[in-house]
């Protein structure tokens, strides 16, 4: 019998079947991608035809045969005589031996052989084995005995194995003292798309799905009320082939002018909030009309929302075309994507993903000092390998700018672009600055016949603001709070419930107290807003969510800025977990006050000045001594400076908060009788969807708090017990007060929790 050679277990798949969807993903990404800058194709080809073959191993062929008896009786097949005594190894060290090492030496200098046996022996992303004695003999010994046996039509018949391919894989690639860029780079695209298409093929998935009509599908979107594409849009379209750092007006179309610029091509469009992402994700299925299956949702609640929009039935090969990057537009957070940055092992998958990429950065100004440093280097490298980016955002800090140029990132940087109206800048906000700490004077006296928003910074300070309202005012005011201490299941209810609220053609009134939770690209528009101030930048994105595409009426003030009197704003602190950091609040305030005049008089502010005081606030000149500007700074000299492989995919993490996911108790005691039966369904059924399903009705009883709030509940006995999900999942119940409308509430004995980071 020839080639019989087992690859994978399941489906008895061979090497040879294997290898044949390895070949057939390798065409796919060639004919759709054809120019890759960085990628020789005839070398990609090689390593996918003989990235396995290592597998035609004795001790690998035995251990599958025997899982394979183990499970089918049916099965039957002899084990393998075994020859060479010790451990198993690995199969990716073996499979460059049968490499025809003197054909490859008349096509590629030394380097490109490192390149390319380098991709193969390293294709699993483990260390460099130790003992080249052991490998050796393994291959003179043992897959010595299997060559004749072996006959695929897409290689030429081994005659040989060469075992002394070792010097091409002592001196790893990067090696910072001899290689050059080109060579880290080949070696980044062709280990990358190997480990794409490999993944690809085990995954029964198409390695890319082409983009047909994205742009065509943006362009009706628009055209059906017969809208033409405005300046911004126009030119995004005429720089598609361009990094763009754009600033535009809320409301003015930048969604679709990302889209336009992305094109036909392959895109991933970022935003800082899951709430955010999903709102553009069905916008871009249900309004835009782009194919849910060309449409990819990617954040760590892809599954659950996959579940909510398909029914409660999994699509297991979208799912897995999601989470492989296969799709040719995927909506999703910044660390699903940036986090090869830290040069994991098997870092380079995603890398070579984003060089024939385009990449967007919506609301750039919402990420802390950390992410922007993180995204500053990620972009780096995109540059450097050939993917684009656009960051197209209603505020930029200047200072991002110049962090960009100084790693020599290069970019388009047209003027603003403002809405107009009857040709000039359109004005939507009149503000009026309070020197006092929030209250709810004004807003008790004011809220009738409107749609009020009210945004401070902490959950803390929503809840006291909910309560003083709820005491004072009828109770058939519509009065509601939003922020991130709700579990899964009320806070999918409340975002639905303010962008009910919050739609124009909605004649409903009523009081939404929220957080930051509302500020990026949520589609809603209240007529007043009253708001502690957080920082500039913040407090612009929250304008955005009043008037939002109405113009000014005259002599109405829809802006109330609160700035602290006998105390700061809640949330604003010198210390590490503040979330406003303490510097770029005072500028904030002094540019404030000085816009607003001695007087402290209702000014009005259209879209010119608020850029205006942003490039001010948040410039060098203001910051460069400042702490804000040196942690950017210092992140990206250390991110930069980390070496290949030093750390673990695992180790990794983008965001500077721990956070513990948890139910609280009350919510455990109304519901055990459900959670305990989907416990029982995890535990006992073998159906994936019903298990998936189980997993996600518990966890919609959930919701996360930072970590250090958790271990203060811990030491002070407010955790009574858990719940195991599963093997690797251990969910606390946590004896704080929930409830609906107020969400979760930290007990008096325990409140001094460090009001600072109470943010969301």
């Amino acid at each position: 019998m020839k080639s019989p050679f087992l690859a994978k277990t399941k489906n008895r798949e061979t090497i040879i079947e294997h290898t044949e969807e390895l070949h057939k993903n390798f065409k796919i990404l060639k004919e759709m991608y054809p120019i890759i800058k960085n990628l020789d194709w005839d070398m990609l080809e090689l390593a996918c035809l003989y990235h396995d073959l290592g597998k035609m191993n004795t001790k690998f062929q035995n251990k599958l045969i025997k899982r394979l008896n183990e499970k089918d009786v049916s099965f039957n097949m002899k084990e393998l005589e075994e020859v060479v005594e010790g451990e198993e190894i690995q199969h990716g060290y073996l499979s460059p031996a049968f490499l025809s090492k003197d054909k490859l030496k008349s096509r590629y200098n030394d380097d490109e052989m490192r390149i390319l046996y380098q991709s193969i022996y390293f294709h699993h992303s483990r260390e460099k084995l130790d003992n080249h004695e052991i490998l050796k003999r393994t291959v003179k010994e043992d897959l010595i005995r299997y060559i004749d046996d072996f006959e695929f039509n897409k290689i030429e018949k081994i005659q040989k194995l060469n075992p002394s391919f070792i010097r091409y894989i002592k001196r790893r690639i990067p090696d910072p003292d001899n290689d050059t860029k080109e060579t880290i780079h080949q070696y980044i695209m062709t280990k990358g798309l190997l480990n794409k298409i490999d993944y690809a093929a085990s995954g029964g998935v198409d390695v890319e799905v082409e983009n047909k009509d994205l742009f065509e599908k943006t362009y009706n979107y628009l055209n059906k009320d017969g809208y033409k594409p405005n300046k911004l849009q126009k030119y995004m379209i005429e720089h598609q082939d361009e990094n763009n750092v754009i600033i535009a007006s809320t409301g003015i179309g930048k969604t679709e002018a990302a889209l336009f610029w992305i094109g036909n091509s392959k895109g991933f469009f970022t935003l800082p909030l899951r709430v955010s992402i999903n709102a553009i994700y069905d916008r871009v299925v249900k309004k835009i009309k782009f194919e849910r299956e060309r449409t990819g949702l990617l954040h760590s609640e892809t599954s659950s929302e996959y579940l909510k929009r398909n029914n409660n039935e999994l699509d297991l090969e979208y799912y897995d075309r999601t989470k492989q990057l296969s799709l040719p537009l995927t909506v999703c957070t910044l660390d699903q994507l940036v986090d090869f940055i830290f040069k994991y092992e098997g870092y380079e998958l995603k890398l070579a993903t984003l060089s024939y990429s385009k990449l967007v950065i919506d609301e750039i100004q919402m990420y802390s000092p950390e992410l922007v440093a993180f995204l500053i280097v990620a972009l780096k490298y995109i540059n450097e390998m050939g993917g684009k980016f656009s960051i197209v955002t209603a505020t930029l800090p200047p200072i991002f700018l110049d962090f960009m140029k100084d790693e020599g990132i290069t970019f388009s940087k047209p003027e603003p672009f403002y809405k107009e109206v009857s040709g000039k800048v359109q004005l939507r906000h009149k503000l009026k600055v309070v020197q006092e700490d929030i209250n709810i004077n004004h807003i008790k006296e004011n809220y009738k016949g409107k749609k009020v928003l009210v945004i401070v910074n902490t959950v803390k300070q929503a809840q006291r603001i909910y309560d003083e309202l709820k005491e004072k005012l009828n109770k058939d005011v519509n009065i509601n709070l939003f922020h991130s201490r709700f579990i899964k299941k009320d806070r999918a209810k409340k975002e639905e419930m303010i962008l009910k609220m919050g739609d124009l053609d909605n004649k409903e009134n009523g009081i939404w107290i929220t957080t930051q939770v509302v500020e990026a690209s949520l589609d809603i528009d209240f007529d007043v807003l009253y708001t502690e101030l957080s920082d500039m930048s913040g407090l612009l994105q929250r304008m955005g969510r009043v008037y939002r595409n109405r113009n000014l009426e005259e002599n109405y003030t829809n802006i109330y800025v609160y700035v602290g009197k006998e105390k700061l704003p809640s949330g604003i602190g010198s210390g590490d977990k503040s979330i406003i950091d303490k510097d770029i609040f005072d500028l904030s305030k002094e540019a404030l006050l000085n816009y607003v005049g001695e007087e402290f008089e209702e000014k009005e502010i259209d879209e010119k000045k608020k850029m205006e005081l942003v490039e001010k606030i948040y410039s060098k000149e203001n910051l460069k001594d400042k702490n804000y500007y040196n942690k950017i700074k210092t992140t990206i000299k250390n991110v930069i400076n980390i070496k290949e492989y030093e750390f673990k995919k695992k180790e990794v993490t983008l965001r500077d908060i721990e956070n513990e996911t948890v139910i609280p108790k009350s919510i455990y005691e109304e519901n055990e009788e459900i959670i305990e039966e989907d416990l029982n369904i995890i535990e006992k059924t073998e159906n994936y969807n019903e298990k998936l399903l189980a997993k996600n009705r518990i966890k919609e009883f959930t919701m996360s708090i930072p970590k250090y709030q958790y271990d203060e509940a811990s030491k002070n006995g407010y955790v009574e017990k858990s719940i195991e999900l599963d093997k690797y999942n251990n969910i606390p119940i946590i004896a704080f007060n929930y409830s609906f409308e107020r969400g979760l509430a930290r007990p008096e004995k325990i409140d001094e929790f460090n009001e600072e980071v109470q943010f969301l």
